[in-house]
C-alpha cells in the first residue's frame, strides 16, 4: 500500500486546505495509507475537527511555518523549521513514504524534506503570483531552485501557470494544470430574497490583492445617478477592516453595509443581485461558482483563469481592474432585470454543468495513488 504525506500550511478549512481535503478524501477512497502534518504553532480553525472525520488518518502535529514576508522572516522560517524538518526525515525513512504532497506555494518545508529523502514531491500552488506575495526580490532564485526539486507542480489554471513562469523567468515544465473542485454550497434551492433596491455585492478578505477601492469608486459613481443602490461587504474582521472601507467614501448604511465573515454564504448570495470580484490578480475564484449555483450575476476582474471556463458577455462579464468607469458601466447595464437574470441563468446552468462534468478526484487519485 502506497504511503502519500500531506503537509497542510496552515489550519483552516478554506481555500488551499478545503482543496487539500477534497484531496485526501479521493486518495483515501483509492485506499492510499494518508498522513496529514499540521503546523502545531498556529490555531486551529476548523481543520482538525475536518480531519477526525475522515477514517484511517494519522495526523502529525509538528512545529512549523509556510514562507511569507521579506527575505529576513522567510529565512528566519527557515531556521525555525529545522526541528519539524529532521522530525518529518525520520517519519519518511521509517514509515516507507511515497511521495510528499505540499498544499502551498507558501509551503516550503516540503521542498527540502523531499530533497534530503528522495521521495516524490508534488506541490500545489493556489496562490497568485502577484509580487510573491510581498516576499523579497531574492527569492524568486530559490523558488527556481525549488521546482528543480519537485516532480509535479499542480497549477489551478493556465493563467496562473503562465504568471508564475513570467515572474520567476522560467518554463515550468512539471506543471500540471487541475481546475480547483466546485464545492456544492448549502441551501443553492433558497428563494432569492425580496428587495426594491438593487444590491451590489463583495465577499473575501479585505486586502489590497482583493481591490476594494476600484469596487468603492465604481459603486460612487454609479450611487450619483441611482440613490436605490446599495454595497454588501462580507469578511470583515476587525474594526480596523470597517475603518480601511470608511477611509475610501463618505458614504454610509444603508448605502453601504460592511458584515462580518459569515458560514453561510448562500444566505449572503440569495440577498444580493450582483456579485463583484474586483481583484488584482486571482488564480480560480471559487466565491463565482459559489454565487452562480444560487442565480447570482457575477461581474469580475480579467486577471484569473475564470476565463478559462467562462464565456464574457454571456454568463459573467470581465473587466480591468484598473477602470471604474468600464465597472460602473456594467453595473448600469446589469440594472436591468431581465438583462441580468439572463447572465444569471447562464451562469448558473454551467456551474451546475461543471459540477456534474468535474474531474478534480480523478485527476488527483491518477496523479498520486498511481
Amino acid at each position: 500500500m502506497s504511503h502519500i504525506l500531506f503537509i497542510s500550511h496552515a489550519r483552516g478549512i478554506h481555500g488551499a486546505e478545503a482543496v487539500m481535503m477534497q484531496t485526501i478524501r479521493a486518495c483515501v477512497d483509492r485506499g492510499v495509507r494518508v498522513t496529514v502534518v499540521v503546523p502545531s504553532i498556529v490555531p486551529d480553525e476548523g481543520l482538525g475537527e475536518a480531519l477526525a472525520q475522515i477514517e484511517g488518518l494519522i495526523v502529525l502535529p509538528l512545529p512549523y511555518r509556510a514562507a511569507g514576508g521579506h527575505r529576513l522572516r522567510t529565512c528566519a522560517v527557515q531556521g525555525y523549521n529545522v526541528y519539524a524538518l529532521w522530525r518529518l526525515v525520520r517519519f519518511v525513512q521509517s514509515e516507507s513514504v511515497d511521495t510528499i504532497y505540499s498544499s502551498s506555494s507558501v509551503t516550503i518545508i516540503g521542498v527540502a524534506l523531499s530533497h534530503i529523502t528522495r521521495v516524490r514531491h508534488v506541490w500545489h500552488w493556489h496562490e497568485p503570483v502577484s509580487g510573491l506575495y510581498g516576499w523579497h526580490p531574492s527569492l524568486k532564485y530559490a523558488y527556481r531552485r525549488w521546482t528543480q526539486h519537485t516532480q509535479h507542480i499542480i497549477c489551478i489554471s493556465h493563467h496562473q501557470q503562465r504568471a508564475w513562469e513570467k515572474a520567476l523567468c522560467i518554463s515550468l515544465t512539471n506543471a500540471i494544470i487541475v481546475y480547483n473542485p466546485i464545492k456544492r454550497i448549502a441551501s443553492i434551492l433558497s428563494e432569492k430574497c425580496e428587495h426594491e433596491d438593487l444590491r451590489i455585492g463583495f465577499i473575501g478578505h479585505f486586502e489590497p490583492r482583493k481591490n476594494i477601492p476600484l469596487l468603492m469608486r465604481a459603486f460612487e459613481l454609479l450611487h450619483t445617478r441611482y440613490t436605490n443602490t446599495s454595497l454588501w461587504l462580507c469578511g470583515a474582521q476587525s474594526e480596523e477592516d470597517k475603518m480601511y472601507i470608511a477611509q475610501m467614501t463618505n458614504l454610509r448604511e444603508p448605502d453601504v453595509l460592511i458584515l462580518p465573515q459569515t458560514p453561510d454564504v448562500a444566505s449572503f448570495y440569495n440577498n444580493i443581485d450582483i456579485l463583484v470580484l474586483p481583484s488584482w490578480q486571482e488564480t480560480m475564484p471559487l466565491v463565482v461558482f459559489e454565487a452562480m449555483q444560487v442565480g447570482t450575476c457575477v461581474l469580475q476582474t480579467n486577471r484569473s483563469g475564470m476565463q478559462e471556463l467562462l464565456e464574457d458577455g454571456k454568463e459573467t462579464y470581465f473587466f480591468s481592474p484598473d477602470q471604474p468607469r468600464e465597472l460602473c458601466r456594467l453595473l448600469e447595464q446589469c440594472m436591468n432585470a431581465d438583462y441580468r437574470q439572463q447572465i444569471a441563468q447562464a451562469g448558473q446552468r454551467k456551474a451546475l454543468q461543471l459540477m456534474k462534468t468535474q474531474s478534480f478526484d480523478q485527476q488527483i487519485q491518477t496523479l498520486l495513488c498511481e
